[in-house]
């Protein structure tokens, strides 16, 4: 019996042998999967088409960012074009003053001075003059401008500019002068833009010079300006103000140069006086291609509310305040339905002194925004 299950027992043992032997593959088919996963094709290639593609995504994001300076670069160029096209005429005649000073002004004051009068007789300066009773507003400017100021001692109450002239006395309105008050200042020299009280001033021992206020040509200004600087001996500061007024005319003549006309203009100099032509005024609506519907004017002369309403304005200058547009005879004015009124900031067209360009200049940029920005 023990014999038996011993053979029984080899017997089973030999026949599991036999079978692992001979059917080894059954068991391992449960971990091909597992093998299947580690060298399945979809692995490897997951790698290199990944790769290319991270880096196509990075350099297809990289893109705009190289370009856009390039294209901002482009739309950038108004600011150049501005400084070339339409550039400042204070700026413009800065830099044609400095680049191009003119030689031909002396570096050193020459005396004596001879100096035509408005009644043509010869006024000899052989040293310039300390004290300076300017009763004439254009000339108290080109002295402050020039950097001769303190030389003014006294002037009439008119005078407005510069702020520094402020705290000079004033003997006198423009055309009603106080001589007892002008002689007590002991001035060198008297100018006079008309001659009532030459003779006067000239019996009380003073030296008067009498020339008329410019009343046809603003380009004279510059002229004024460099016979003042010899007057003073400063021939060098009074070429670079001139030669600034000189160069500013010029940038405006040119801007207007390709135009024919422009539009229709009344100046109101206060109670609808108005000036004509042989104006300076005129000569800066011509300047500006502005139809003057004063035409048949000569010098200055109030007009009727009927002539203006009938030739209809298109721009109006309210020199000294605004008192057409609230009036209900010029309400239906063309200038006064398009709120085309134009108050000046200062007194510069007024006074044909160096401001005087700035004044043109300033009535330029209301009229044509475009052409003078």
């Amino acid at each position: 019996m023990r014999i038996q299950t011993w053979f029984m027992s080899v017997v089973c043992v030999t026949a599991l042998a036999a079978f692992v032997a001979c059917g080894g593959d059954t068991p391992a088919s449960s971990v091909v999967p597992a093998a299947a996963n580690v060298a399945a094709p979809a692995s490897p290639p997951a790698v290199p088409v990944t790769a290319p593609a991270l880096q196509q995504i990075e350099y297809t994001q990289a893109l705009p960012s190289q370009p856009l300076p390039a294209v901002a670069a482009i739309p950038a160029a108004p600011a150049p074009q501005k400084q070339i096209t339409a550039p400042s005429p204070q700026t413009t005649a800065r830099a044609v003053r400095t680049a191009a000073p003119r030689p031909a002004a002396p570096a050193a004051p020459v005396f004596p001075v001879t100096v035509k009068d408005g009644n043509g007789d010869d006024v000899v300066f052989d040293s310039p003059p300390e004290r300076i009773v300017a009763f004439d507003s254009a000339v108290v400017e080109i002295l402050f401008a020039i950097g001769e100021g303190d030389r003014v001692v006294g002037t009439h109450e008119f005078v407005t500019s510069p702020p520094e002239a402020n705290d000079v006395p004033r003997v006198g309105g423009a055309f009603n002068m106080d001589v007892e008050a002008t002689v007590a200042l002991e001035p060198d020299l008297v100018f006079l833009f008309f001659d009532r009280f030459k003779e006067d001033l000239e019996r009380a021992g003073l030296r008067v010079l009498f020339i008329a206020t410019l009343s046809d040509d603003f380009n004279k200004v510059a002229d004024r300006i460099r016979l003042w600087g010899e007057i003073v001996g400063n021939p060098v500061s009074a070429e670079a103000v001139a030669s600034d007024f000189e160069e500013r005319v010029k940038t405006i003549t040119a801007t207007m140069a390709d135009y024919t006309a422009g539009p229709s203009v009344f100046q109101d100099e206060g109670a609808l006086w108005t000036p004509g032509q042989g104006t300076l005024i005129q000569q800066v609506f011509d300047v500006l291609k502005l139809e003057n519907i004063a035409f048949d004017v000569v010098g200055y002369e109030q007009i009727s509310p009927e002539l203006i309403v009938e030739r209809d304005p298109g721009v109006i200058i309210a020199s000294y305040g605004d008192s057409i547009s609230g009036d209900p005879v010029f309400k239906d004015l063309l200038a006064v339905r398009n709120r085309s009124v134009y108050v000046p900031t200062s007194d510069a067209l007024s006074i044909a002194g160096p401001r005087f360009v700035q004044g043109i200049e300033e009535l330029a940029r209301w009229v044509y925004p475009g052409l003078f920005p």
